[in-house]
């Protein structure tokens, strides 16, 4: 995560002259990086702030959720021949490396997109495009 927001920072600025549709993929990524934490809050911030219980409010994300998560799940699931169900079931492990993944990428944000900048951190040393060099066999 850390390269791709170092990434961001270097590259974005020509790439959206150059290369908009990507940077605008590219900009959707963030805001979902941002936004992820607040999608989770969800249903706690509907029961603090409306008459909703949180067990309700929590029914409504849940919906959402599944709404959003099983159509492309089903899609990949039937085109790449897999078990449907298999898949399907496989869905609570999605939030555990969501979770994982959500902290990564705001500690990459905050310091190559903002501590960066502000000259308070160096932020990856090297940039090193593509993989590093693989050892000879011996």
């Amino acid at each position: 995560m850390a390269g791709f927001c170092q990434n961001v920072r270097l590259h974005l600025g020509r790439m959206l002259t150059a290369k908009p549709m990507l940077a605008l993929w590219i900009l959707l990524a963030l805001l979902e990086i941002v936004t992820a934490p607040l999608w989770w809050a969800t249903p706690f911030l509907l029961a603090a702030t409306t008459s909703q219980s949180l067990s309700e409010s929590f029914g409504w994300w849940a919906a959402a959720e599944v709404l959003l998560t099983a159509p492309p799940l089903i899609y990949a699931a039937r085109r790449r021949r897999l078990p449907v169900a298999g898949v399907l079931l496989n869905i609570p492990c999605v939030y555990a490396t969501k979770a994982v993944n959500v902290c990564y990428a705001w500690k990459a944000l905050i310091v190559e997109l903002v501590l960066v900048p502000l000259r308070l951190s160096k932020g990856l040393t090297v940039y090193e495009k593509g993989r590093p060099a693989i050892p000879a066999a011996r």
